[in-house]
C-alpha cells in the first residue's frame, strides 16, 4: 500500500481559523505551521507528502509569477525538511502537487489562445518542480485530461523515470463539474504512456466515491483513491476524532477489494484518518485489479423500439419538418394549453417545442409538460434545457426522468438572464454553458438504450457571424445534431443561414426560425428590446395603422415569403407562436403542407395502408 497524507487546506483552516491567507502564501509567511502538519501526517503513517501547492497558479492567487515561484520553492523545501526531520528519507517522499486550473465558465467559448495559456501554466509549474528535483507528481482534482498532456510529456522528456498520477473529481453520476465523463477520461489516460496511475479524489465521501471507484475498477491504471471525510459541508472536518476516523477507514474496504492500492484523504480529513488507514491496510497485500468491465443489462421495457417514425428520422429522409414553439401557461391550469396543442397537431405539427421560462418569467415546467404530452397525446416534444436554473445534478436527474417518459430530444441553451427585479431574491446557477451541457448529455447518451437527439441554437442575426459560426462548430463537436435559428427577417440573416448550411454540411440539420409579427407595437418591441433579432425598418413600417385582423394577414404573408426564400437552405421550419396565437402558427404549418407533395415518408405510409386494404 502507498499512503498519501490527508487534507492540508481544510485541516489548516480548522487549526488556524483566523488565518485567511492563501494556503500557498503560508509557505512563506508561516512555514513551520505547514511543516508541522506534514510531520503529523508522517507520524500517522503517510509515505507520500503532497507539496502545499494545490492552487499555485498566478491567475488563481492573483500574484506575480515570480512570487508564486517562491511559494512553490518554499513548499518543496518544507515537505522535504519534514521528511528529513522525521528521519524517514528511505520510506517517505515529497510529491509535487498540482491542482486544477479551471476554464472560465460562461457562454463564451474558450479560445485556442486561452486553451494554450492553460497548457502553458501547467507546463510552467511542472518545469519548476523538475528544477527542484521532483520525481513524483500528482495532478489532483482534475476535470479534464487534455490540458495536462503537454506538461506530462514535458516531465517524461526530462525524466523518463518520473512517476505521474492523475486524479479526477466527479459527482455521484461519474461526471466532472465541466461535464466530462470519468469513463472517457480514464480511457484516454490508459492510452497515455506518461501516466503511471489514475484515480479519484475530493467532492464525495468514502462511500459514494467508493461506489464510483468500483464501477470503474476495470481500468488497469485506476488505483488512487482519496475521498473527502464526507459530503461537503461548511465546516467539513470539524469535530472529527478516532471514531470518525475508524469509520472513514472501514469505508475504504470495498474500493480496496477492487484494486485501490494508493490511498489518501481529501477535504475534511486529518492525521487520525491517515492513522486509521495505516492501521487497517498497512500489512495487507493489495488485491489484483479486476479488468473485466461490468455488464449492464437493460430491461425489455426500456429496450422496446418505438413503432412510429420520429420527426428526426423523417427529416433525415428529406422531409421538411415543422417544429412549433408554444410556451406553457403561467398558472397551474393547462386545459386550454393542451387543447391548443391538439389543434397544432391537427394542423400538421411534427414537433412541439417548449421554452424554459423564457425571458426569466416563471411558467409551468417545460420538461414536466413534455412528459405529460408525450404520454397523453403521444406526440414528440422538445423541451428547452437552460443552464440558468439547474446545476448538473438536477440536470442529470431531469434527463433520466425525460428518458423514462419517452421524451427523446432536448434543446440545450444557456438561457435568458433573470429579470433585474428578481435578482435580489433569485440566484442564477449557470453551472455550465450550452456547449458543456451538450457534452454532458452526449456522454449520458452513451449509457441510454434510446439516446437523446441534441438540439442547439444558431443566431443567424449575430453581428459577428464568423464568431457565431465558430461557436456553432464547437457545439457540433460537443454533440449537437440539429440547430434552430433565431427568427429570420433580413437578407443578412438569410445569407448567414446559407453560409451555416454550407459550413455544417448535410449531416447537421437546421430548422429556420420564423416568428409572425402581429402588430406594429409587437414589431417595434422585437426590433428594439429583444436580443438576437434583426427586423428591417421596412418590415416594421408595413404594420403601421393596421387592424388586428389585417396585421394577422400580413404576418402570414411575410412569414410564408420568408419560408419560401429559405426553403432550400433549411431542413424544416421552427415557428414561434406569438401571444399564444396558435391559429397563426397552425395556419402556416397546414397551408404549407397542403400545397406540398407527399414526402418520402408519407408516400411509404400511404402505400403501406393501401396494401392492407
Amino acid at each position: 500500500m502507498i499512503l498519501f497524507e490527508g487534507a492540508m487546506g481544510t485541516y489548516y483552516r480548522w487549526l488556524f481559523p483566523d488565518d485567511c491567507s492563501f494556503m500557498e502564501e503560508v509557505n512563506l509567511s508561516n512555514p513551520e505551521r505547514i511543516k508541522n502538519i506534514h510531520k503529523a501526517y508522517l507520524r500517522a503513517g503517510a509515505t507520500k507528502l503532497k507539496t502545499n501547492t494545490f492552487s499555485a497558479f498566478p491567475s488563481i492567487l492573483e500574484r506575480s509569477e515570480s512570487s508564486v515561484d517562491e511559494m512553490v520553492k518554499a513548499a518543496w523545501k518544507i515537505a522535504n525538511e519534514a521528511i528529513a526531520e522525521e528521519e524517514l528519507e528511505e520510506k517517505a517522499q515529497a510529491v509535487a502537487d498540482i491542482g486544477p486550473l479551471l476554464a472560465i465558465r460562461s457562454d463564451s467559448i474558450c479560445s485556442p489562445e486561452e486553451e494554450s495559456a492553460r497548457e502553458n501554466a501547467y507546463m510552467s509549474l511542472a518545469r519548476l518542480f523538475l528544477t527542484l528535483g521532483a520525481k513524483e507528481f500528482l495532478f489532483e482534482t482534475q476535470e479534464d485530461l487534455k490540458p495536462l498532456i503537454p506538461a506530462i510529456n514535458l516531465i517524461k522528456a526530462a525524466n523518463s523515470d518520473a512517476k505521474i498520477i492523475v486524479s479526477f473529481s466527479v459527482n455521484q453520476s461519474g461526471y466532472t463539474s465541466s461535464g466530462m465523463r470519468l469513463r472517457d477520461l480514464l480511457y484516454q489516460a490508459e492510452k497515455e504512456p506518461g501516466i503511471l496511475f489514475t484515480g479519484i479524489n475530493c467532492h464525495l465521501g468514502p462511500t459514494h466515491l467508493g461506489n464510483i471507484f468500483i464501477e470503474h475498477s476495470y481500468f488497469s491504471k485506476f488505483c488512487y483513491f482519496s475521498p473527502n471525510s464526507g459530503l461537503p459541508e461548511r465546516d467539513l472536518g470539524r469535530g472529527r476524532g478516532k471514531n470518525e476516523a475508524k469509520y472513514f477507514a472501514d469505508s475504504f474496504q470495498k474500493a480496496w477489494n477492487m484494486g485501490a492500492r494508493i490511498l489518501g484523504g481529501c477535504c475534511g480529513t486529518n492525521p487520525d484518518d491517515i492513522e486509521a488507514l495505516n492501521a487497517l491496510f498497512a500489512e495487507r497485500i493489495p488485491h489484483e485489479k479486476n479488468k473485466q468491465r461490468p455488464t449492464i443489462i437493460a430491461s425489455e421495457a426500456v429496450l422496446e423500439t418505438q413503432k412510429s417514425v420520429s420527426w428526426y428520422e423523417r427529416m433525415q429522409a428529406g422531409e421538411k419538418i415543422f417544429a412549433i414553439e408554444y410556451d406553457t401557461p403561467v398558472d397551474a391550469n393547462a386545459d386550454t394549453y393542451i387543447a391548443k396543442v391538439k389543434e397544432l397537431v391537427e394542423n400538421g405539427m411534427d414537433l412541439l417545442t417548449i421554452a424554459d421560462n423564457p425571458n426569466g418569467k416563471i411558467r409551468m415546467d417545460c420538461s414536466m409538460m413534455a412528459a405529460r404530452l408525450k404520454n397523453t397525446l403521444g406526440i414528440d416534444v422538445l423541451p428547452h434545457f437552460t443552464c440558468r436554473d439547474r446545476n448538473l445534478a438536477a440536470i442529470h436527474s431531469l434527463l433520466l426522468g425525460l428518458a423514462d417518459s419517452g421524451v427523446r430530444q432536448v434543446l440545450a441553451v444557456t438561457g435568458d438572464p433573470l429579470p433585474l427585479e428578481s435578482r435580489n431574491k433569485i440566484s442564477p446557477v449557470f453551472n455550465v454553458n450550452s456547449r458543456t451541457l451538450l457534452q454532458y448529455i452526449s456522454k449520458l447518451n452513451e449509457e441510454l438504450p434510446d439516446p437523446f437527439i441534441l438540439v442547439a441554437a444558431l443566431n443567424v442575426n449575430a453581428e459577428n457571424f464568423a464568431a457565431e459560426l465558430r461557436k456553432t462548430l464547437r457545439k457540433v463537436e460537443s454533440g449537437a445534431q440539429v440547430f434552430m435559428t433565431q427568427p429570420i427577417y433580413s437578407d443578412k440573416a438569410k445569407d448567414n443561414l446559407s453560409m451555416a448550411k454550407a459550413k455544417l454540411g448535410k449531416e447537421i440539420k437546421i430548422l429556420a426560425g420564423v416568428m409572425p409579427l402581429v402588430s406594429h407595437k409587437n414589431a417595434l418591441y422585437m426590433k428594439y428590446e429583444m436580443t438576437g433579432i434583426d427586423i428591417p425598418d421596412e418590415v416594421v413600417e408595413r404594420y403601421k395603422g393596421l387592424s388586428s385582423e389585417e396585421a394577422g394577414e400580413l404576418a402570414v404573408e411575410i412569414s410564408e415569403k420568408i419560408m419560401t426564400e429559405v426553403e432550400d437552405l433549411a431542413d424544416g421550419f421552427y415557428l414561434m407562436t406569438p401571444f399564444n396565437r396558435t391559429s397563426l402558427t397552425g395556419r402556416l404549418c397546414s397551408s404549407w403542407k397542403s400545397r406540398k407533395p407527399f414526402s418520402n415518408h408519407e408516400r411509404h405510409e400511404k402505400r403501406t395502408k393501401n396494401n392492407w386494404i
